[in-house]
């Protein structure tokens, strides 16, 4: 059965979204694009700027979540952090955070995972 990625991708960042407010993130924007692609969240907590990466899974397949994440991709998010902040005039702390999203067969996040302070 073939699955839209797109459909799978956007409740995986909903559910990811809802996961940082209710740990006391504060969501500044979804789905930011630039020249480098795009960033799923932009989110503050605390002093900090966080550039999150969003990896939603419907099956085993593949390995997990974060296996999906490379050190090309994690340049490119945080590339993509740094005309965020020059865009908005932030020279603050920052990092990458990773929030891996499980699918059941049923389309409900059966397991959600966040990894903060990703390194490359």
């Amino acid at each position: 059965m073939k699955q839209d990625n797109k459909k799978v991708g956007r409740k995986g960042e909903v559910a990811a979204a809802e996961l940082l407010q209710k740990k006391g993130y504060y969501i500044l924007e979804r789905n930011y694009q630039n020249k480098w692609g795009e960033v799923d969240i932009v989110a503050r907590v605390g002093d900090y700027r966080v550039f999150v990466e969003v990896k939603t899974k419907t099956e085993d397949m593949y390995g997990e979540p974060w296996e999906m994440i490379d050190a090309h991709k994690l340049k490119r998010v945080e590339n993509m952090g740094y005309l965020w902040c020059d865009e908005f005039g932030w020279n603050g702390l920052c990092r990458i955070d990773v929030i891996g999203v499980w699918l059941n067969e049923e389309g409900e996040v059966s397991r959600i995972e966040h990894w903060e302070n990703v390194q490359l």
